[in-house]
């Protein structure tokens, strides 16, 4: 009788497995997670109707104007 193997060891050389490609999620939503903590307060500017950015709230509106249009200027394609 044939052992069945373990699937350890029929995946390829440098394959992720479902376990590790979950942990790396989770470790990228909590980095994101406490970076938007640290940032504080934010702003939701619409800059079209398929587009928003976040943006500290302590700006004052001069510095979000030239934000929004340093964001056109760099994405127009995305806009």
């Amino acid at each position: 009788m044939v052992a069945k193997q373990s699937s350890s060891l029929n995946r390829k050389e440098g394959e992720i497995t479902r376990s590790e490609r979950t942990s790396a999620t989770q470790q990228a939503e909590s980095v994101l997670k406490n970076a938007k903590e640290r940032a504080g307060d934010v702003i939701h500017v619409v800059i079209s109707d398929r587009t928003t950015i976040e943006l500290p709230a302590h700006l004052s509106q001069e510095e979000i104007d030239a934000r929004v249009e340093k964001y056109i200027k760099l994405h127009k394609s995305k806009i």
